[in-house]
């Protein structure tokens, strides 16, 4: 994700993943159809939001969203080894039963999927369209601005066995190799370089792998020592230089658990992409610590194969067909009032004067939020969206509104693309018409939910049109004034990390500021929607120099009162419930 807030987000643990490193005897025995379907039924009632799982129905009527078919189509790759394109697990045919008969089939025909060379140099190529508007909006200290997280790690870690996995690890996936050329007067490219197969590792992987003993440290020196060298960490990056991502491990002896720091450049990465490289990582070191030399990482399409295909599908027929729908969203208006005036609020609108307000709704009314989204076919996090524009609509006087949603990015439909094991910078952002001048709160929750269905593709268009498509066509894109609020529904499960084995638990110290205090905000107002323990949590992030908090809190309100009303709104249009 592309706000600094959104990995100070606290994490939990999973340890129910799929593998995700190939072996060349890792593909298990054929599996009976009858197994798959038990297997692809308990992945879908994973991912589902009502309460038993009807095999024949409609994914999307389960609440299946679109990161659960990355997901989904991940662990169908790693645990059967054929692949299954999210797109295919999408309309109203897609159904749990569907997708077993696909594994299926595929199953019976399997060979061993296609890959790129582990190590291979792609590129040159342009940025992708978030890349490219990062690029431009950070005019200052570019290199400052990361994820970045830290873990300790079992004691006794095996150091030849870590250097090695992560020097596969980094082979493995381009978007850790990636560098940023931006000669003057030109468009700004990127290319993955080469990495040798051969050599020791902290050779290969100078200014990338580090190893720090603090085996001399008490376990008080050792937090201090720590929450200092990261600190220090978070300005190490230069994407400029093709280092775009840090493994610092903090060896605290035999012993003790250690520490490793994983800084990745914002360029880099995205929160889809944690686990794929938790996952890797540990598989990765537990196969070399036992003495296994035949594991590498299964990436799919490596990043700047993707970036490529972004700019040859900008100027096909497909998706310039969507141009009119994309110039019709943009003339909404997308600006809100501010408290303090200033000359140029975006330049004003730093990390060092971001705040938050942060609300916590009751229970019972989150559980009613998920009735009512079920009731509607519809996701919790569109009701949330289409609350939020109700409360801007009343707040602006305004009869429609326009707002930026933070998508996930991975669409399949462009080019000849697989991308649920592809690490990189995929999170967009979408712009999104609310039309709220009409018609019952069902009534226009009904459009905002078939808006949102019909967006094109994704939304992955909008930035490929207005980067790479042909001047008529991008000049209405690029000339509308970005929204000044931004939305993002992380879900149930958004700070779920893989861990277990090597990577024991997120560690207690900090890993450090990850965007230099000037780094600007992409948006003035972003709202932040996660679901915890059946408890649906909202945060506001501002910035003081252009808001005061009176002014978000009392929108908040705004927002929950709207909530509350659109939830009763589909509680009365809901039928009865016959007795008994």
């Amino acid at each position: 994700m592309t706000a600094p807030h959104q990995e100070e987000t606290p994490l939990r643990t999973s340890r129910d993943s799929a593998p995700g490193v190939g072996t060349a005897d890792a593909r298990p025995g054929t599996p009976t159809p009858d197994g798959i379907r038990a297997q692809v039924v308990a992945w879908i009632a994973e991912a589902a939001l009502t309460p038993e799982v009807d095999p024949a129905a409609p994914l999307r009527d389960l609440g299946v969203d679109s990161l659960d078919l990355i997901r989904t189509a991940r662990r169908v790759e790693a645990v059967f080894g054929v692949r299954v394109q999210p797109r295919e697990l999408r309309g109203p045919e897609a159904t749990a039963e569907r997708l077993a008969e696909l594994v299926s089939q595929r199953v019976a025909r399997r060979g061993a999927p296609e890959a790129v060379p582990p190590g291979a140099e792609h590129g040159p190529v342009v940025l992708t369209p978030p890349q490219e508007q990062a690029w431009e909006e950070q005019t200052g200290d570019r290199d400052h601005w990361s994820q970045a997280l830290l873990f300790t790690t079992r004691p006794g870690v095996d150091p030849d066995a870590f250097d090695e996995a992560v020097r596969r690890l980094v082979a493995g996936h381009a978007s850790l190799r990636l560098a940023v050329e931006a000669p003057p007067a030109r468009r700004p490219r990127q290319r993955a370089a080469a990495v040798a197969l051969d050599g020791p590792p902290a050779d290969v992987l100078a200014g990338t792998l580090e190893t720090v003993d603090l085996s001399a440290f008490d376990d008080a020196g050792l937090a201090a020592e720590v929450t200092r060298r990261c600190a220090a960490e978070q300005g190490a990056l230069d994407p400029g230089a093709g280092r775009v991502a840090r493994f610092v491990r903090f060896d605290a002896g035999p012993e003790r658990p250690g520490r490793l720091l994983m800084a990745v450049h914002q360029l880099a990465v995205d929160m889809v992409s944690w686990s794929v490289l938790l996952e890797d990582l540990q598989e990765l070191y537990e196969a070399l610590a036992a003495g296994r030399r035949d594991v590498w990482c299964a990436e799919g399409t490596p990043y700047p194969e993707w970036a490529a295909a972004l700019v040859d599908h900008a100027r096909t027929p497909e998706a310039e067909a969507e141009a009119e729908w994309w110039t019709e969203v943009v003339r909404t208006p997308a600006g809100i009032p501010l408290d303090h005036e200033t000359a140029d609020p975006r330049a004003a609108n730093t990390a060092a004067t971001a705040a938050t307000h942060r609300e916590e709704l009751p229970r019972e009314l989150t559980g009613r939020l998920h009735a009512a989204a079920r009731a509607r076919r519809a996701h919790p996090g569109d009701l949330v969206l289409h609350a939020l524009g109700e409360a801007l609509s009343g707040w602006l006087d305004e009869p429609a509104v326009r707002l930026d949603v933070l998508r996930h990015g991975r669409e399949e439909s462009v080019g000849d693309s697989h991308l649920t094991r592809t690490t990189g910078w995929f999170t967009t952002t979408v712009p999104v018409r609310l039309d709220l001048a009409t018609g019952t709160p069902a009534g226009r929750l009904a459009r905002t939910v078939g808006h949102l269905a019909a967006m094109p593709r994704g939304g992955v268009g909008h930035g490929a049109l207005g980067r790479h498509g042909r001047p008529r066509i991008a000049a209405p894109l690029r000339s509308a004034p970005p929204s000044d609020v931004s939305f993002d529904f992380e879900g149930d499960d958004a700070d779920a990390l893989p861990l277990g084995g090597l990577l024991t638990d997120v560690a207690p110290e900090p890993p450090g500021d990850i965007t230099a205090p000037h780094w600007v905000r992409p948006h003035l107002l972003e709202v932040i929607a996660t679901t915890d323990d059946d408890v649906l949590r909202v945060e506001w992030w501002y910035s003081t120099a252009l808001h005061d908090e009176t002014t978000v809190r009392r929108l908040a309100a705004r927002h929950r009162t709207a909530l509350a009303a659109l939830v009763a709104a589909c509680e009365a249009d809901m039928p009865a419930t016959p007795p008994g």
